[in-house]
């Protein structure tokens, strides 16, 4: 088995549960820092983010992986703690 990507996991949850709406768009994450009262611009970090809706467009599970210290295994825990939910 091979590693979680954001286009793996889109397929997954989309298979396991058409009910949901997934979409997948571009994310970005500030990488500014504060130096005491001042602000020390950064670049910016770009990835991708995973947005999932139910049938209500409410949102479900909202993953940024541009975001600092943020991975893929957070979305698989999301997907087993839903199929553990009962029905």
């Amino acid at each position: 088995m091979g590693r979680d990507t954001i286009k793996k996991l889109t397929a997954e949850i989309s298979t396991l549960w058409p009910e949901l709406r997934v979409t997948v768009e571009r994310g970005f994450c500030n990488t500014d820092r504060k130096i005491g009262r001042l602000r020390w611009p950064g670049k910016g970090r770009y990835g991708s983010r995973l947005i999932v809706h139910n049938a209500q467009g409410a949102v479900l599970l909202d993953h940024n992986n541009a975001e600092t210290y943020r991975c893929t295994s957070e979305v698989r825990r999301w997907m087993d703690a839903r199929r553990k939910e009962p029905k």
